[in-house]
C-alpha cells in the first residue's frame, strides 16, 4: 500500500512538473482583455476555427493512410527495392517542416522555375499554390508521414506471421486480411503516430506563415507580435491545449478497451510481389520518397552549392556542437521521465488521477514553442515576484537564460512523442508476464530491467528518435531560451532565411538534414539488432 503511494506520488510530481506551462498558460485567463477579446471573436475565430479543422482532417487522413499503407507494404511485401526504400522512407523526417515549405515555395509559387517552365514550355496556364489548403495540406503529409509510418512499422514487424498465414489458408484476400488482421492489430501504434502528428500540425508556426494560412497558432502571434497581449496569446494557446485534451481522450475512447500484445518478430514476407504489381507497388514507394525528400534534398544542394563558400566559417563548428550537446541532453531526460510514466504497474490500475496527471504532461506538444518559451519566462518570474514579497531574492537571474531552462522546455514541448511511441509499446506487453515474474518472487526493478525494458525496446528507440529531430528541428523555443553564445543550427537557418538568403540558407539546412539522417541511420541499426534479438 505504502509503495503504491510513493509510486503515486511520484509520477504525480513529474507528470505535473512537465505540464507547469500548461498550467501558467491557463492561469493567463485570470487577466482578460475583454475589449481585444471581443475583436478576436467577432473578426477572426469562425475563419481561425473553420481553417484549423480543416488542415486537421486533411493532414490527419493523408499522413494515416500513406503512413500507415507504406510501413504494411515493406512489412508485409516483397517487391523490387524494399529494402533501401524501406530505411529511406525515414528520411523526410529529418528535414524542418519550414524548410520544405520555402522549397516547394521557392520551385512551384508563381515565379518559381517550375511554373515558369509550364507556361513558357508548354503553354500551359499558371496557378497559385498559396490559393486554398491543399497545398499546406500536402506538404505537411509529406514531412510527417513519417510519425505514423515509424510506428505502425515497428507494430507490424511484431505481427504474428501465422495469423496472416491462416488467412490466407481461408481463402481471404490480402485487403480482407489488412483491415481484418493486420489494421486492428497496428491501430494504437498508427493512433499514436496520428495523434503526435496532430498536436504538431496544431503547434506549426513556420509553414502556415509561409503560405499565409491563418490558424490558431497564427492568431497567437499576432496576439503577441501586433496587439502586444501576452495573455491573449496564452489565452488562445490554451485553447490549443483543450483541442489537444480531446483529441487524446476521443483516441482514447475510439480505441476503448481493446489491447493488442507483441509477438515474436519475423523477416518473413507473407506476400510476394512479381512482374508488373511488384513494379507498380515500387514506383509508388519511390514516388513518396522523391516528393518528400529527394526532389527538395536536391534543390537544397543546388543552392547550398552555389553558397557554400560564401557561407562556411569555423563558426558552424560551434553551431554543430551546441545542436549536439542539446540535443543528447533533451533525449535522455525526456525518455527517462516518459519510461516512468507509461511503464505498466499495478499501482496505476484503475487510477483516475495518474491518467489525468499523465494526460496533461503529454498537452505540451500543442503549445508553440514560442508561447511555450513566454509561458515559462512568465511563470518563472511570478515565482521571483513571490519570493521577493517573503523577504528572498529573484532568481531571474540564476533560471533566465540557462540550458536547464531550455532543456525544461524541450522536455515539456516533446514528451508527447516519448510517451505515446513507448505506452503504444508497454500496451502490448501481456499482463501474463508480470503476474508470472511477482510468483517467482522478481522485485519490481528487476521486472523493469529484465522484462518491461526490452520488450518496449522498440517504442523507446522510435520515441527518442522523433524527440531527438524534433529537437534538433525547434526554432521558437530555441530562439527565446538559449542561453548567450549557444546558436544552433535552427537559429542560423531562420536568421538567414529571414533575410530573404534562402541560397545560404540551404548550407545549415542540409547539415541539420544530414545530422538527422544519421540518427535515424543509428536508430535503424539499434532496432535491427533488436528485432533480431526479440
Amino acid at each position: 500500500m505504502q509503495r503504491c503511494l510513493n509510486t503515486k506520488i511520484w509520477i504525480s510530481v513529474l507528470a505535473l512538473l512537465v505540464a507547469l506551462p500548461i498550467f501558467v498558460v491557463t492561469f493567463s485567463w485570470a487577466l482578460p482583455e475583454h475589449e481585444l477579446w471581443a475583436h478576436f471573436s467577432e473578426n477572426l475565430l469562425p475563419n481561425l476555427i473553420h481553417s484549423t479543422v480543416v488542415l486537421l482532417v486533411g493532414v490527419g487522413i493523408g499522413v494515416t493512410l500513406l503512413g500507415t499503407v507504406l510501413a504494411y507494404l515493406v512489412v508485409m511485401v516483397e517487391f523490387p527495392g524494399r529494402k533501401w526504400l524501406e530505411w529511406v522512407l525515414f528520411l523526410p523526417f529529418a528535414i524542418p517542416a519550414y524548410v520544405l515549405a520555402f522549397v516547394y515555395l521557392g520551385v512551384f509559387d508563381y515565379s518559381g522555375y517550375a511554373q515558369v517552365w509550364m507556361r513558357e514550355a508548354l503553354d500551359l496556364p499558371g496557378f497559385d499554390i498559396r490559393s486554398g489548403s491543399w497545398a499546406i495540406i500536402l506538404t505537411f503529409v509529406l514531412v510527417f508521414y513519417p510519425y505514423v509510418y515509424m510506428m505502425a512499422r515497428a507494430s507490424f514487424k511484431r505481427q504474428r506471421i501465422n495469423m496472416i498465414e491462416a488467412g490466407k489458408l481461408l481463402g481471404a484476400s490480402p485487403l480482407k486480411v489488412f483491415f481484418k488482421i493486420s489494421l486492428p492489430l497496428a491501430r494504437p501504434a498508427a493512433a499514436a503516430g496520428l495523434l503526435v502528428t496532430l498536436m504538431e500540425t496544431l503547434a506549426d508556426f513556420g509553414v502556415v506563415g509561409l503560405f499565409n494560412y491563418d490558424t490558431f497558432t497564427t492568431a497567437i502571434y499576432s496576439a503577441w507580435g501586433d496587439y502586444r497581449s501576452i495573455e491573449v496569446a496564452a489565452q488562445l494557446a490554451s485553447l490549443l491545449v483543450l483541442a489537444a485534451f480531446f483529441l487524446i481522450y476521443f483516441e482514447k475512447k475510439a480505441r476503448g478497451q481493446a489491447k493488442y500484445y507483441s509477438t515474436n518478430v519475423s523477416n518473413k514476407k507473407p506476400y510476394q510481389a512479381h512482374g508488373a504489381v511488384g513494379w507498380l507497388i515500387a514506383l509508388f514507394v519511390f514516388g513518396v520518397f522523391m516528393l518528400s525528400f529527394a526532389m527538395p534534398m536536391l534543390q537544397l544542394l543546388i543552392w547550398g552549392w552555389e553558397s557554400v563558400a560564401q557561407e562556411w566559417s569555423a563558426k558552424y563548428f560551434d553551431l554543430i556542437s551546441s545542436t549536439v550537446i542539446l540535443t543528447l541532453s533533451a533525449v535522455i531526460i525526456t525518455l527517462v521521465i516518459a519510461i516512468v510514466l507509461a511503464l505498466p504497474s499495478r499501482c496505476k490500475q484503475g487510477s483516475i488521477w495518474l491518467k489525468s496527471v499523465t494526460q496533461l504532461a503529454t498537452l505540451g506538444y500543442a503549445l508553440p514553442g514560442s508561447v511555450m518559451a513566454v509561458g515559462l519566462l512568465y511563470g518563472i518570474n511570478q515565482i521571483s515576484v513571490v519570493n521577493i514579497y517573503f523577504g528572498g531574492e529573484s532568481i531571474n537571474h540564476l533560471i533566465f537564460g540557462s540550458i536547464a531552462l531550455l532543456l525544461f522546455a524541450y522536455v515539456s514541448r516533446f514528451m508527447a512523442i516519448a510517451y505515446s511511441s513507448i505506452e503504444a509499446s508497454a500496451q502490448q506487453i501481456k499482463p501474463v508476464f508480470m503476474q508470472s515474474a511477482r510468483l517467482l518472487g522478481a522485485s519490481r526493478l528487476k521486472l523493469v530491467m529484465q522484462v518491461y525494458l526490452p520488450m518496449i525496446t522498440p517504442g523507446i528507440l522510435a520515441g527518442g528518435l522523433l524527440v531527438a529531430v524534433d529537437v534538433m528541428k525547434e526554432l521558437p523555443a530555441t530562439y527565446l531560451l538559449r542561453p548567450f553564445g549557444w546558436d544552433t543550427l535552427a537559429i542560423q537557418v531562420y536568421e538567414l532565411s529571414a533575410e530573404g538568403l534562402f541560397e545560404r540558407a540551404a548550407v545549415p539546412a542540409l547539415i541539420m538534414v544530414l545530422f538527422g539522417s544519421v540518427l535515424m541511420l543509428i536508430f535503424q541499426v539499434l532496432d535491427k539488432h533488436t528485432s533480431k534479438g526479440a
